[in-house]
């Protein structure tokens, strides 16, 4: 009897001492839960500031100081761990610095430094996230941040139309949480690759993330972006020829040398005869007014070419060359409309060549990885999801922005061992989600 006493006193000991050291994991993770419905930007921003603006809400760049605050804590938490990975990194750490710098010539040196510190924040908590949380781990807080963000925009849109549907231009379309259709669109789309993918990897999970795809769907449908929905069919289609890959080496390869051959070919229907690719997805040539955009902001960038305007200075309320490219324009542009042209107003064609390098790697690391593991599969849709978007909208290098975390995640995951990836694939027969140490 004494020595059954003794056995159940040590199990409620070993249980009450595994419930301690489960709740800081437990808190780590609701304060990352936090911190990414902030980037998503579709909570926060709308509910504080009645349109968007280029210098921010004062308030709520007041409410991202904790985050910034908690980002350093987490870097000096697993500062070896994080150096590992920056130097894994080297052309995301030359744009961080850039950013920071760029105050030096910025137009706008004050908004510039702000910027800097914002984005060099924003980067290195993607670093972090990819750092320190195995595929499992990250894959589903994504999924569960953008369906809370889906739900929440689903249910705006749906009670209170005059708030979260487009009232002006591109009247009745859903626009959420947000300032505008095409950002929830392009989010959706995303979410909805994502939540395609976990569908078939994470099993206990399946049914929730079933509902994920389809009301993510749902909503890039109402939103009547073209762009989205054409990022949404490229999302499933990755996820199509995943599967097909898995049957074999020799497939795999073949695929992947026909999906070159085919965005070759891509490439140059675009150059040469555009308006096929127009007329398919029933746009104008000029893609809404971006080409005559993308024209200005040219010679804008010819001015000054090598380190551009500052980081975030550009689109500043008083900068003087924004306001001749909308005198140009007349009309109101509010961003290049343009990830790459963005980059290259910012920090120059310095600063363009250092985002073309670190897509090119994060890319070239996604296609290896994807001939032997799905994690890999997975980090080439979101490559090949930024591609497209990254043409039409400003998603390249922007600060507190979750697709910009997103992309700098997986670039930190594709960073690790091959050894550690392998642990974190298919089966041949049953799929399912494996977590990865890390």
């Amino acid at each position: 009897m004494h020595g059954l006493s003794t056995a159940l006193s040590a199990d409620r000991t070993y249980r009450a001492e595994a419930t301690a050291q489960a709740l800081p994991g437990r808190l780590e993770l609701v304060l990352l839960f936090v911190a990414l419905i902030m980037f998503s930007g579709g909570v926060l921003p709308r509910l504080i500031s009645a349109e968007q603006s280029a210098d921010g809400s004062p308030l709520l760049r007041l409410m991202w100081l904790p985050v910034y605050a908690l980002t350093l804590a987490a870097i000096a938490w697993k500062a070896k761990a994080m150096a590992i990975t920056a130097l894994r990194m080297p052309f995301m750490l030359a744009l961080i610095a850039l950013a920071g710098l760029s105050c030096l010539w910025s137009i706008d040196p004050g908004l510039s430094q702000r910027r800097g510190l914002a984005i060099a924040m924003t980067c290195l908590a993607g670093m972090f996230i990819g750092t320190r949380y195995d595929w499992k781990t990250l894959l589903r807080m994504f999924g569960m941040v953008w369906l809370t963000v889906s739900v929440l925009s689903f249910l705006t849109a749906l009670l209170n139309p005059s708030f979260g549907v487009m009232q002006d231009v591109h009247v009745g379309a859903w626009m959420g949480l947000y300032f505008e259709k095409n950002q929830l669109g392009g989010n959706m789309a995303r979410a909805a690759f994502l939540c395609g993918f976990l569908f078939l990897m994470d099993r206990p999970w399946r049914k929730l993330w079933a509902f994920g795809v389809v009301l993510c769907a749902v909503m890039v449908l109402f939103t009547t972006s073209k762009t989205a929905l054409l990022g949404l069919l490229l999302g499933m289609a990755v996820l199509g020829i995943g599967a097909w890959m898995k049957r074999g080496l020799l497939t795999g390869l073949v695929i992947t040398w026909a999906g070159v051959v085919m965005a070759g070919i891509f490439v140059a229907v675009m150059i040469f005869a555009p308006e096929l690719i127009f007329a398919a997805l029933g746009r104008d040539p000029s893609l809404t007014g971006r080409t005559d955009i993308w024209a200005a902001l040219v010679d804008m960038i010819g001015q000054r070419p090598w380190f551009g305007y500052g980081y975030g200075a550009f689109w500043a309320t008083d900068s003087e060359p924004a306001y001749w490219v909308r005198e140009i324009l007349e009309w109101d542009a509010p961003t290049a409309h343009n990830g790459w042209l963005e980059v290259a107003l910012a920090l120059g064609l310095v600063g363009l060549a250092c985002l073309v390098l670190d897509f090119c790697m994060t890319l070239w690391r996604a296609l290896r990885s994807s001939l032997s593991t799905w994690t890999g599969i997975f980090a080439l849709g979101v490559c090949v999801q930024f591609i497209l978007f990254s043409l039409s909208e400003s998603i390249s290098l922007q600060q507190n922005d979750l697709t910009w975390i997103t992309y700098v995640a997986v670039a930190a995951q594709l960073t690790k061992r091959a050894r550690r990836d392998s642990r974190f694939k298919r089966g041949p027969s049953r799929p399912g989600l494996q977590s990865v140490a890390t």
